[in-house]
């Protein structure tokens, strides 16, 4: 009977020490800066996510209550078992009740860690001192402008009011829309009939300029160092790793899920590839940590967009190059204008005109603390559109998968993370056709830097009979 009760304390005690979770950082780091987090919420306009905040306070201070009992509780256990020898009905009475308390503060103590997580799940990063606070294009911060775009003379008042930096070369040609352009080169009704809108069918050039580019991309950020790791990751991801990875309460109407399994389709392989590194502590020395992955992507792009709803620009099916840098403390910052400053020379050996921007507070990733967009010129549309994103997400995603690094005192660090688009294809291909279609001659001409990609095809011919109409 003595040895049973004193089993029964011990497993208790080891059960109380491995059930305990590891409270998420975010709340209990923020509990000393409450102020300084309200201002970052309203920064980023996200004035509605305060009460919830407040509530993660709230609960944390409760948790930390509830934790400090149970660790009472605990020295408890190991006492009573010490005394167990001298086992009376007092001293067996006072273990069961001692047992049951812990029991339910246990379970008090999980279930706060649960609902702070959830909190923790919905709170946007902090934000850099360089990013602009405001919402929409007029906030936007130019850094630079990389080649002069060819402007169409009816709009050239409307480009130096949208980009009075910005140099430029006037054409008296009318630009088109690649939609109008690609004509039967794509397909977007039978695969509406056949999927839903804005999948599509690519045929003939198209398909041997979509791979080029693929390839083209991965040979350009070889040679700049960003292959320490290339890899081609799964297409799908559970739903339970996704949520630790995107900010999955705005991204969730964008996912498509596959409920009787829950998986979720991969929006971009920035999400697998960082979970692949889960739980995982570096030596200060593998760092930085760069890797190049090439994947489909699965997005529902909900809602209209204008023209954007007709061609290839943002559809629900797409490939892309991505480039994920896994840096340490105090050198994503660097990394992202390194980042930023190789994908505009890449864009550069593809003759496509470009800038770069800091995105303002409202429209930046919540995960981001600081977010560059490159835009290319698109002439047909007489606009800049993004193309690609750069981003230190910091420390959010490491605190959440934790993945850490080993400092030389043996110390370990979070560590930070860094994603950018190395080429999203349908989309660049839009920008293609837009800025290299000559009218003359009625052909899109294959830049330089692709041709070694593209089985001898120099020129897509365009012809009246397979061109679209608005």
């Amino acid at each position: 009977m003595t040895i049973g009760r004193r089993r029964d304390l011990k497993l208790a005690e080891k059960n109380f020490k491995e059930g305990l979770m590891n409270i998420v950082p975010v709340i209990r780091d923020l509990i000393n800066r409450e102020d300084e987090y309200r201002r970052v919420l309203k920064q980023r306009f996200l004035d509605s996510l305060i009460p919830e905040f407040e509530r993660g306070i709230r609960l944390f201070l409760e948790w930390k209550k509830q934790y400090k009992r149970l660790q009472e509780l605990n020295r408890e256990m190991n006492r009573l078992s010490r005394e167990f020898k001298f086992a009376n009905t007092s001293l067996v009475e006072r273990a069961k009740r001692v047992k049951q308390e812990a029991e339910i503060t246990k379970k008090r103590v999980k279930e706060l860690e649960m609902e702070i997580e959830k909190i923790e799940m919905k709170m946007p990063n902090w934000l850099h001192p360089e990013v602009p606070i405001g919402v929409g294009d007029e906030y936007e911060k130019p850094i630079n402008y990389v080649l002069k775009p060819k402007v169409s003379r009816n709009i050239v008042d409307s480009f130096k009011k949208l980009y009075p930096d910005a140099d430029f070369e006037i054409v008296d040609n009318e630009p088109l829309h690649h939609y109008n352009l690609v004509g039967t080169y794509i397909d977007q009704n039978i695969a509406g009939e056949v999927a839903t809108s804005r999948f599509y069918y690519i045929f003939n050039e198209l398909v041997i300029l979509n791979l080029a580019l693929s390839l083209y991309a991965i040979e350009f950020f070889l040679k700049k160092g960003y292959g320490n790791i290339l890899m081609i990751p799964p297409y799908m991801m559970r739903r339970s790793i996704e949520e630790r990875i995107t900010y999955f309460e705005a991204f969730q109407d964008t996912i498509f899920k596959i409920e009787d399994d829950e998986l979720i389709l991969i929006p971009t392989s920035e999400h697998p590839i960082v979970a692949y590194f889960r739980n995982k502590t570096f030596n200060h020395t593998e760092l930085p940590l760069r890797i190049i992955a090439w994947s489909p992507c699965f997005r529902k792009e909900a809602g209209a967009h204008g023209k954007d709803t007709k061609g290839i620009f943002r559809v629900k099916q797409f490939h892309k190059v991505e480039i994920h840098s896994i840096t340490r403390k105090d050198e994503d910052i660097e990394e992202v204008f390194r980042l930023t400053r190789d994908i505009q020379e890449f864009l550069k050996t593809l003759e496509l005109p470009n800038r770069a921007v800091v995105v303002p507070s409202g429209d930046m990733d919540r995960r981001a603390m600081l977010q560059i967009d490159i835009q290319t010129w698109f002439p047909g549309q007489g606009q800049y559109r993004e193309t690609h994103s750069i981003a230190t997400v910091g420390t959010w995603i490491s605190e959440k998968l934790k993945i850490k690094y080993r400092l030389q005192n043996n110390k370990k660090e979070y560590v930070r993370n860094v994603y950018a688009t190395g080429v999203a294809v349908e989309r660049q291909i839009s920008a293609i056709v837009e800025n290299h279609y000559d009218p003359i001659k009625n052909v899109v001409r294959v830049p330089t830097a692709l041709q070694k990609y593209t089985l001898g095809i120099k020129e897509i011919p365009i012809s009246k009979e397979t061109m679209h109409e608005n």
